[in-house]
């Protein structure tokens, strides 16, 4: 199987949070069949792979929840490398959970690539990293870093999460691996390297873009291409690294503000270039979790605009989108356009057109 059959067939597995029991099923199954040798643990819900013998390990670290609901009549669809997922009995397109099922699947290819490496899937992430936050932490006692792909888009390289992920050391090590795949590092909202860091690993994670967009939405897609280059970034930072400890004390930036209740918040949005976006009154929300009680961030410079999302515990960037022409050259409000998205014809024809110019300036 290819890479991108292994991608669709992944993204094939229907998982929501509280019922991910098809996708935990089909990672046992995968790794009985392609890494019979490695010992696979699956301790509540958490599933931990440990491959080959060695002092210290390579980690790879995904989710198995998405936020989507599970449909009967549920497949993924190729639109020349564009993959979507469409419900057969109502005629609509659904999300097709590449937040994290990409995560997932690039963990599976990094665990069959390399004879020695850890790989965990944590259950439950999109309601406040519940898997993560109880990890094994001893299994991580022999893990010298640990990389996950939990980010959309296709160029940040996340090193900081309410506190700084990695050090200069590592950062210095890895440049230009990021600078060859067109990446680079900012902040970003939380996910589980976020949550380990949090919890004392003691080592250098990080977080990063993996080629899907719109994520918890029905109009999520993934652009096969730019996993695969997030793939082969990965394979080239593990094999530059290797089995070796990379050491970081986390310490967290945001002591006086509590972890805010995220659970219910509204996650519908579609395409955007910032992480801070507006409601229909103009009020600043959180790109991730729909918090609306955002505060000033200590990132912001003359330059840089950043806001502090008490609820995702995370810096989240606020740039001006740019305005979008759609097929008759109109001057579209496309930040409005995001906002606003009601799959009419006039909608998806800017969305089609986007898409299309995407892979042409790719």
């Amino acid at each position: 199987m290819n890479r991108k059959q292994l991608l669709i067939e992944t993204l094939s597995i229907q998982t929501t949070s509280g019922n991910e029991y098809d996708m935990i099923t089909y990672i046992y199954e995968f790794c009985k069949a392609n890494v019979p040798n490695a010992e696979v643990v699956i301790n509540k819900n958490n599933i931990y792979i440990t491959k080959g013998s060695s002092k210290i390990y390579p980690c790879i670290v995904a989710h198995t929840d998405t936020v989507h609901d599970i449909h009967k009549h549920y497949k993924v669809f190729d639109d020349d490398g564009c993959l979507f997922a469409f419900n057969s009995e109502t005629g609509t397109q659904v999300g097709v959970g590449g937040d994290d099922k990409v995560g997932v699947w690039l963990a599976l290819q990094m665990l069959m690539k390399f004879d020695k490496i850890k790989c965990a899937f944590f259950h439950s992430e999109e309601i406040g990293c519940i898997g993560s936050r109880n990890a094994d932490m001893e299994w991580f006692k022999d893990v010298g870093y640990c990389l996950q792909g939990d980010r959309r888009g296709n160029t940040d390289f996340v090193n900081n999460i309410s506190g700084r992920l990695f050090s200069d050391e590592f950062s210095n090590a890895i440049a230009p691996i990021l600078a060859h795949h067109g990446y680079k590092e900012t902040s970003g909202a939380i996910t589980d390297v976020g949550q380990l860091a949090e919890n004392g690993v003691g080592v250098c994670v990080a977080n990063m873009s993996c080629g899907y967009y719109s994520p918890h939405s029905d109009d999520e897609v993934v652009i096969f291409d730019d996993a695969n280059n997030c793939l082969n970034m990965m394979i080239n930072l593990v094999k530059e690294l290797d089995c070796n400890k990379y050491e970081n004390k986390f310490i967290f930036g945001y002591a006086d503000y509590e972890y805010g209740d995220f659970y219910g918040a509204n996650r519908d949005y579609w395409y955007g270039d910032s992480e801070v976006i507006h409601d229909e009154d103009g009020v600043e929300c959180c790109y991730y979790c729909g918090c609306k009680n955002l505060k000033p961030s200590k990132w912001s410079t003359d330059k840089e605009d950043w806001r502090f999302c008490p609820d995702c515990c995370s810096d989240i960037q606020l740039t001006t989108t740019e305005e979008l022409k759609d097929p008759n050259q109109m001057e579209i409000d496309y930040e409005d356009i995001s906002d606003n998205y009601d799959g009419s014809i006039k909608h998806k024809q800017i969305v089609n057109q986007y898409l299309i110019n995407y892979q042409k300036n790719k």
